[in-house]
């Protein structure tokens, strides 16, 4: 077991984490790179932890928003946050990876590691880390406070891919002794393109787009947004996910297989499932189009499956539509700035150049 743990991200995951690591013993330096998360933490000397109707509070080894700092002297380092300040992250610390270190992206949404991996090389790192990615965040949680985080509930299963695929089992005996719930995806395109946000983000706020400009109250997101019509558009791009992970050789869950795997829910089709899923019941849809929803999920996970997609020749109409009509509504060029085959580092690569690539690390 690691005596001292590296945790990147001071929002509702990484609270989480942090002080459910503190509550086993572990020494960990908390870090995030907007100080205004840390404040509270500080002035509290620790983080108030509420697990299982218990409330503990839990001091942390350190909090410091230098990253170089925090994971200085440290294996294991657990980045905890949205994936568009993945590539921020490895531009601050990549002068401070050392050899042997390994780092978890919880989660990586789609292509995380490579473009951890990429932006540290393009500044010059070598150091010989192993860069993993979850699938999803093994928490439901949320900070009740500046300095305080409840757990409402821990995922029995969580699948875990490692880059380069040869490493995951040695970053799964890191992990076991805190989160036994890891287990081993083939490797990080299966947790990739196991991105479910991809599918329920981006295209229910497109098609309710003037209604999120007009409804400041916020509508119930799943079960008046997503309607018969959107919910056949959200299967066609899952149709087209699948299809990607079927020509990389990698078995993933469709929509409504997760569903029905990860929730007390029923029906014959994806709408009837989100209809009938009650934990989907009270989420309420954004009051602004600039929520993550599209800001997040079309750069760091819609483009990178197009781009697999495009490498490996499979159409992928519904996607690229979607990428295109986003772009254009928020006058951003989403392709260019999200997660395309030169921000990954796969530019000019073969299908089955890509797919050794994802196992062993070569080129």
């Amino acid at each position: 077991m690691e005596k001292k743990v590296a945790v990147i991200g001071a929002g509702n995951g990484g609270t989480a984490i942090a002080a459910y690591l503190a509550s086993l013993g572990v020494e960990v330096n908390l870090c995030d790179l907007f100080p205004q998360y840390l404040e509270g933490i500080i002035a509290a000397d620790g983080i108030d932890l509420t697990l299982d109707g218990k409330t503990t509070h839990q001091r942390l080894n350190k909090v410091t928003g230098d990253v170089a700092e925090a994971i200085s002297g440290v294996h294991l380092i657990m980045v905890v946050t949205p994936s568009f300040t993945h590539r921020m992250i490895a531009e601050r610390c990549y002068s401070a990876l050392t050899d042997g270190q390994v780092v978890v992206l919880n989660p990586g949404r789609t292509g995380g590691a490579l473009d951890f991996l990429n932006t540290i090389r393009s500044k010059g790192c070598h150091a010989d880390i192993t860069i993993a990615e979850t699938q999803t965040l093994i928490y439901s949680c949320r900070k009740t406070g500046p300095a305080s985080v409840e757990i409402f509930g821990v995922k029995k299963e969580v699948a875990l891919g490692a880059f380069p695929a040869n490493r995951t089992s040695q970053v799964l005996e890191l992990l076991n002794p805190y989160y036994p719930q890891f287990t081993a995806a083939k490797n990080c395109m299966e947790t990739s393109l196991s991105n479910i946000g991809a599918l329920f983000h981006p295209t229910p706020v497109l098609l309710n787009i003037g209604r999120i400009e007009n409804d400041k109250n916020g509508y119930r997101y799943y079960w008046d947004g997503i309607t018969p019509s959107v919910a056949v558009l959200i299967k066609a791009i899952d149709h087209e996910r699948m299809a990607v992970a079927e020509a990389y050789g990698v078995e993933i869950l469709s929509a409504e297989e997760w569903l029905r795997q990860s929730y007390d829910t029923y029906g014959d089709n994806l709408y009837e499932l989100l209809q009938h899923n009650n934990a989907y019941a009270d989420i309420k849809a954004p009051t602004t189009i600039e929520a993550r929803y599209v800001t997040e999920d079309v750069p760091m996970s819609l483009v990178p499956i197009s781009e697999l997609a495009r490498i490996a020749g499979v159409p992928t109409p519904n996607i690229d539509a979607v990428i295109q009509l986003t772009s254009s509504i928020y006058q951003r060029d989403f392709r260019a700035e999200g997660r395309c085959a030169k921000n990954l580092g796969i530019e000019g690569m073969s299908k089955a150049q890509v797919t050794h690539f994802f196992e062993t690390g070569e080129r």
